[in-house]
């Protein structure tokens, strides 16, 4: 079987190729379990990246809800407050009127002569 240095070195060319080729294909397998793993992340961080446009979308419509209902609040405190500002200017009216009646002074009586 070995006969020769020629044998021999076939031989060890033979065995260092077949270390060579494990040696990469070890390295093609990490090399695909580093793929899968970024391809793993990069559809993570797409999800995230979606969730996060949701509830911005969410917000967003919350937002303008919120402001519609506040707009409507707001006008109808508003003419509430209007509502109270005006009966109380009539009160305030009413009371002054009373006050200068009271005061406005009296015209003397006449005495009827004897």
């Amino acid at each position: 079987m070995i006969e020769t240095s020629k044998d021999v070195l076939f031989l060890v060319i033979a065995l260092c190729v077949l270390v060579v080729t494990v040696f990469f294909v070890w390295i093609m397998y990490y090399i695909a379990q580093i793929l899968k793993s970024s391809k793993e992340m990069v559809e993570e961080i797409k999800n995230k990246v979606e969730e996060f446009g949701n509830l911005l979308t969410t917000l967003k419509e919350k937002v303008t809800h919120s402001t519609t209902m506040l707009t409507a609040v707001a006008k109808g405190v508003t003419d509430l407050l209007g509502m109270f500002k005006e009966k109380r200017s009539r009160r305030k009216d009413d009371y002054e009127e009373e006050y200068e009646e009271e005061k406005a002074p009296e015209k003397p009586k006449r005495r009827k002569k004897k």
